[in-house]
Formats: structure tokens, C-alpha cells, sequence
């Protein structure tokens, strides 16, 4: 069985776009690349990874694919669509050529509404997912758990991955709230 680092990010770095890269992330204000990572993969006797968007745009799905069209370490990408779209069937049949793309994910823990992966225009999307079998990544904070958690009663048969684990806030010991929800989520 192979060994996969399932959540990794490669970019170049972009002071505008990267502004969620705080100064106390200051180490990541530069650019990532397959090449940065295939040495510590190999060191822990990885055998690849699946990367994972950062930006929400078609482009960089096409950056990521790139990426792992070149470096056969890369096993899978999860990219962007937009699930609210009318034509989200459209984009993500286009996607079907593409065989290293195994999902996609929204930056839902940035929206104001945070019940937003609730909306019927989102549920036409997760319907579409389902149907060209891709994976969805829940990107969330915990306040956000239990719509998660609704979502996935909504569509028992999607895949899903939540990502971060939630982003549990550890620094602020409010672990208990989280640990209830996740427990809820998992079940």
C-alpha cells in the first residue's frame, strides 16, 4: 500500500493574492514547488502526495494539473469550480479529461454566510459532484461544523474529506465545543 501525503499546497508566491499568508506565516512568503517537496517525501519514504488549491479560480486548477502531469509523485489534485454555478455540470465534465483531478473545494470557512454550503445553489453543485464521482473537501472553522454536518446527512453518498480537521482552536483550549461536533461529524 502506498504511502500518500493526502493535503499539500504548491504555489508562487503573490503578495495580493497570498494576503492570508499572515507575518507570523512569513516563512511561506515565498514560492513552493514539486521540487521543494519530492526530498522530504522520499526522506519519510512517501510515495507522493495529492495537491490541494489555494486560490479559488479555474487557472490554478490548470497549474496544479500541470504540476502533476510532470511529476508522477503528484497522485491527485483537488481543485476549485464553482458548485453555485448554473453551468457547474458543464465545468466539471470539462474536468473529466483531466485524470489526476479526484476533487474540489470551496474556501467556505472565508464566507460571511456561514451556513453557505446549505444553499440550495450549493446542494445542485454537491448533486454534481457526486454525479462525475469526485470527492469534496469541506474547508471550515469550527463554528461551521454543524452545517458540515448537515451537508453530509444531505448527501450520504458523496465522498468528503474534511480538511485541517476543522481547524480546532487549540491556541484558545476551546477544544471541547469542536471535539463534539467532530465526534457528530464523523458518525
Amino acid at each position: 500500500m502506498d504511502k500518500i501525503d493526502a493535503h499539500q499546497h504548491f504555489w508562487q508566491f503573490d503578495p495580493v493574492r497570498d494576503q492570508w499568508i499572515t507575518h507570523e506565516m512569513s516563512a511561506l512568503k515565498r514560492d513552493f514547488l514539486p521540487e521543494d517537496l519530492f526530498p522530504a517525501l522520499v526522506k519519510n519514504n512517501f510515495d507522493g502526495c495529492v495537491l490541494v488549491q489555494v486560490e479559488q479560480s479555474e487557472r490554478e486548477n490548470h497549474f496544479l494539473i500541470g504540476l502533476a502531469d510532470k511529476n508522477d509523485f503528484i497522485r491527485g489534485v483537488v481543485g476549485w469550480v464553482d458548485l453555485q454555478s448554473a453551468n457547474v455540470e458543464e465545468r466539471l465534465a470539462y474536468f473529466q479529461s483531466f485524470e489526476k483531478l479526484k476533487g474540489f473545494r470551496h474556501l467556505v470557512q472565508d464566507e460571511k454566510d456561514r451556513a453557505m454550503m446549505l444553499r440550495p445553489e450549493f446542494a445542485r453543485g454537491m448533486k454534481a459532484l457526486r454525479h462525475f464521482n469526485y470527492t469534496y473537501d469541506i474547508l471550515i472553522f469550527p463554528d461551521q461544523l454543524a452545517y458540515a454536518g448537515t451537508l453530509i446527512e444531505l448527501f450520504p453518498e458523496q465522498k468528503f474529506v474534511i480538511d485541517h480537521l476543522a481547524k480546532p482552536y487549540i491556541k484558545e483550549k476551546k477544544i471541547n465545543p469542536w471535539k463534539e461536533e467532530i465526534v457528530r461529524v464523523a458518525e
